[in-house]
């Protein structure tokens, strides 16, 4: 049996592409160099089971290579979901305690002494202590609290629908997965959960309504939680106070929900529980496909989307005013959001990590977006929102992108006749087809008497020597490698802006000893405001983007930015860390840097967020980075990459 630290060494290896040294894994996990070496020496008696081997590789570090895939998926998908009966029991981690005490407390009818848990756990009284200031702030946010009663113990007081709620968002609903995980099924039912879900997609599938896969999940989730509870005699009370007006769709399927759920589990359930069923109906895209073309400017949905039209407008000078499409698509989105937020459930966004890294310009588009439903609701989104509405900003960009690109109008010069002319200019137009118009193909002859004022450049198998005011490429008649990249430079040299113009060396700073995000950013925001380059309130708004949603992309980075540009240029400011420090959940960062955009037009930004993901995602780069010792051996390690 492999430790839960174990399973996390592997998946650590697992997940690098190249070989990783110990030293990276102990930076990831939180532990020491040795520790990690000691833990993989004895891993890998046991590898063969798994059908894996673990390498070491001298000067690179480990390799995990998988020998049996059938195998491997077999026994460490078995290994994984064990651990978890494990992890469950394995106190040493504050966030598994604070989660099973939440679980202890929400769920039991009476009072807990805290003693129990003391002997539970195998933790001291003190440490209880500390774990129950976190689940008192949790509890907090749903306007619950934790009475203690002399002599009887500890419980939880408040609403039931928020008690409920924290129970969906802290136990059942922590995974991006779309089934109940291991840790859940031992609360839930998995038999009902399916059978639950069974009756949502006949529901849907019979009105011709739209849901997704996880919305699908959570609701089955919530009523699969209303099921355990009713048995166990908590109703919900007084919900229709929180509602602004009718819902008789949403109330009509919530009914015939229930009707077929009472019938299977013999439960009976009351108004109350149709309408907690009809909140979380509010909370997905449960909406007649019909209506999807049906939006009006003047609901409360319709107006913050005309916000975030005029802020992302404003602020990066993007225009969506005549993207119908993404208009709808943003509406049809914000409108079960509201209610999300309005009735604090929780979404799960699977691809969060993703779009943050792949789609970086449209994700601060969206957390800039995402001020609009916070100044509206008295609420923030969360990152898991604001990465939902950054996929259809991702979206109207791209198709920004198509409309607005340029394609070059190109003639071809081949003086070897109309075999390999014709060959040339299919190849051209396979490999170039959304770059190039090929124009004509004509001999060299013709050159002379051809009206070049609209085309932009020539390609041509035989060197010209005339002066014809644009610019020509020779290539080869069968096109080899280097012609087609002598091409491609020519296309993207627009995009070709070097490192230089984002990282001066007066912006480089390391082997910095601080202690947490906080000072980094303080740090970084000082040296900026020294420089002449930002006013002394550019710290509040670095802060205040940070808040909004964590700045963190895993492999040890962090980028931080304000939350609107500020500054004349674009440029980078980086520093290195002597340890890593506690970012955010568990991330843990070494590399930070502080981006700044500039304000007004912007100019080609995604050649500069492409070299800075290019950073983020190469592990080999940033410990190289970390190890260097110099200013200029760091600038030397990103010009080369």
């Amino acid at each position: 049996m492999f430790s839960k630290r174990q399973i996390e060494i592997l998946l650590s290896l697992m997940e690098a592409k190249k070989p990783v040294t110990s030293e990276w894994i102990a930076k990831e996990l939180g532990l020491s160099d040795r520790t990690i070496r000691n833990e993989i020496k004895a891993i890998q008696p046991e590898c063969p089971k798994l059908g894996i081997s673990i390498e070491s590789i001298r000067g690179k570090g480990y390799q995990l290579k998988i020998l049996d895939q059938t195998l491997f998926e077999t026994i460490f998908s078995q290994l994984t979901n064990e651990s978890k009966d494990e992890i469950a029991n394995e106190f040493s981690n504050q966030n598994d305690r604070v989660i099973y005490l939440l679980k202890q407390l929400l769920l039991e009818k009476e009072p807990i002494k805290l003693e129990n848990f003391e002997d539970e756990m195998f933790v001291s009284k003190s440490t209880i202590q500390n774990d129950l200031k976190i689940v008192r702030q949790i509890l907090l946010k749903y306007n619950l609290k934790l009475v203690n009663r002399p002599h009887y113990g500890t419980m939880v007081k408040g609403d039931e629908y928020m008690r409920r709620l924290c129970l969906s968002n802290h136990i059942f609903n922590r995974h991006s997965d779309i089934s109940i995980d291991q840790e859940s099924s031992q609360l839930l039912d998995q038999e009902l959960f399916e059978k639950i879900k069974e009756i949502i997609i006949k529901k849907v599938n019979h009105y011709k309504v739209e849901i997704s896969d996880i919305s699908l999940g959570n609701l089955a989730i919530h009523i699969a939680i209303a099921c355990k509870r009713i048995e166990e005699g908590f109703i919900i009370e007084h919900l229709k106070d929180h509602f602004t007006k009718e819902y008789p769709f949403e109330k009509i399927v919530a009914k015939e929900i229930v009707e077929e759920v009472q019938g299977y589990t013999k439960l009976t359930f009351p108004e109350s529980e149709i309408d907690y069923i009809i909140v979380h109906l509010l909370g997905t895209k449960l909406l007649h496909k019909k209506e999807l073309t049906e939006f009006s400017e003047f609901d409360e949905a319709g107006s913050i989307v005309q916000c975030m039209l005029k802020r992302l407008r404003t602020e990066l000078n993007w225009d969506f005013e005549n993207d119908i499409e993404f208009i709808q698509a943003l509406t049809l989105h914000i409108r079960p959001a509201m209610n999300r937020l309005r009735y604090k459930m929780n979404i799960r966004n699977p691809l969060l990590n993703e779009i943050k890294i792949k789609y970086p310009s449209a994700f601060e588009g969206a957390v800039l977006a995402s001020k609009c439903i916070e100044e509206y609701l008295s609420i923030e989104p969360g990152e898991h929102e604001i990465a939902y509405i950054a996929l259809h900003i991702g979206v109207a960009l791209e198709r920004m992108k198509g409309k607005h690109k340029k394609v070059k109008r190109v003639i071809v010069v081949c003086a070897s006749g109309v075999g390999s002319a014709k060959l040339l200019y299919y190849r051209l137009q396979h490999l170039f087809e959304n770059e190039l118009e090929i124009v004509a193909s004509i001999n060299y002859y013709k050159l002379v008497e051809y009206d070049l004022s609209s085309i932009d450049f020539i390609i041509s198998t035989i060197p010209i020597k005339e002066d014809l005011g644009i610019p020509v490429q020779v290539v080869n008649t069968f096109l080899g490698d280097e012609d087609i990249n002598r091409i491609e430079k020519y296309l993207y040299k627009d995009n070709q802006d070097g490192l230089s113009l984002y990282l001066d060396p007066s912006r480089v700073f390391i082997h910095q000893e601080l202690e947490d995000k906080e000072s980094v950013i303080r740090f970084l925001c000082n040296e900026l405001y020294k420089q002449g380059l930002v006013t002394n309130e550019y710290k509040k708004l670095v802060l205040e983007r940070e808040s909004l949603a964590p700045t963190s992309f895993g492999n040890l980075v962090a980028i931080p930015h304000p939350l609107s540009p500020v500054t004349e240029e674009t440029f980078w400011t980086l520093c290195t860390l002597k340890h890593p420090i506690l970012w955010h959940g568990n991330q843990m960062v070494q590399v930070v840097c502080l981006l700044n955009i500039q304000k007004g037009p912007k100019g080609n930004l995604e050649n500069m967020y492409q070299k800075l993901i290019k950073v983020v995602e190469n592990k080999t780069i940033v410990q190289k980075i970390i190890k260097s010792q110099s200013v200029n051996e760091i600038i030397k390690i990103l010009h080369e990459n």
